[in-house]
This record gives C-alpha cells, structure tokens and sequence, in this order.
C-alpha cells in the first residue's frame, strides 16, 4: 500500500512540475522594455588600514604576562 502511495505521489508531483513548466504563455512579455542608457561605473573605495593598537591590558599597564 506504501508503495503505491509513493508511485502515485510521484506521478503528480512530475505532473505538477511539467504543468508549471508549460503554463507560462509565450509571446505575452508584460515587461517594460530595458533602458539601454550608459550606466556610471564608480571606482570602490578604499578600505582604511586596520588598526592593530590593542592597547594591552590596562591593569598592568600594558605589560605582557603576569609580572
């Protein structure tokens, strides 16, 4: 009964799936048409350096370590 289920589930989903696919109609673009304008091309920005300070630990003042 299973197996049925299963073959039955499969043929509608590839039904489905080709009825999505030839459903669109052709020829009825409702799209308005692209502007063919030149387009601005703006160089990208430089990424500021990144700031390595970390300043250390503040209660040793600014010493490495336990010391």
């Amino acid at each position: 009964m299973t197996n049925f289920k299963r073959k039955v589930m499969a043929v509608g989903m590839a039904c489905l799936v080709s009825f999505g696919a030839f459903a669109q109609k052709r020829g009825e673009d409702k799209r308005p048409p692209k502007d063919n304008t030149p387009k601005v091309v703006v160089q990208p920005k430089e990424k500021p350096p990144q700031n390595n300070n970390q300043g250390g630990d503040k209660r040793n003042g600014g010493k490495k370590g336990r010391g």
